[in-house]
């Protein structure tokens, strides 16, 4: 992986601008502050990145530091499922938009977001899809890669420009484009992942 501090200090830049947009507005979304994560060679980039708001989470995606980056067990000795078809990925994130808001308390998270920690893409892969090939291992996969390494992924799709894409990737195709219908902010976009990226000039 090439040098990641000019992406990871873009993606500081990318967290203190929509901490002051969210602090004005009030979208309703969470972006964490700056977190003690140890770092993890193995997977470059990513304590790092986790390092810099611990947690981000808005309408439709939740981005949580895998449990490998708290837990203290060593790279090593994480557990490695062997019947994985995908090579035990890490979860890096999850969708929410499936979960009925007032069921998340219960069921915070959905259909996980992975990290590949053999090429370290970060891809998108229907979770029935995903069960499919426990059953049917010699099957073809069918995923999509929504970046390739998890630094390019917080930088250029959950803070940038990429994000509507995702979420039509994620949440099916023409998800990015729902507005509001009713209120006073009818005609904006549903998502207030997406309104907090528009107001900050992020995203468009």
């Amino acid at each position: 992986m090439d040098d990641i501090f000019p992406a990871l200090d873009r993606i500081r830049a990318k967290l203190e601008l929509l901490r002051q947009v969210e602090a004005e507005h009030g979208f309703g979304v969470h972006v964490g502050g700056p977190t003690p994560i140890p770092p993890l060679p193995q997977m470059p980039g990513l304590a790092e990145v986790y390092a810099l708001f611990g947690r981000l989470y808005g309408d439709n995606f939740r981005f949580d530091p895998p449990k490998e980056l708290l837990d203290g067990v060593a790279w090593a000795d994480r557990y490695d499922d062997p019947g994985c078809p995908m090579g035990t990925p890490l979860i890096i994130g999850s969708e929410l938009a499936t979960i009925p808001k007032k069921l998340r308390a219960d069921i915070p998270r959905s259909g996980p977001i992975r990290l590949d920690t053999q090429d370290r893409d970060v891809y998108w892969m229907d979770p029935d899809a995903y069960l499919f090939l426990y059953e049917h291992p010699d099957e073809e996969a069918e995923f999509t890669v929504l970046a390739p390494d998890v630094v390019t992924f917080f930088d250029e799709v959950v803070l940038g420009p990429g994000y509507p894409a995702m979420v039509d990737t994620v949440c099916g195709a023409g998800a990015a484009e729902q507005r509001l219908r009713r209120g006073r902010h009818r005609g904006a976009y549903e998502d207030n992942w997406r309104r907090l990226l528009n107001t900050a000039g992020l995203a468009e």
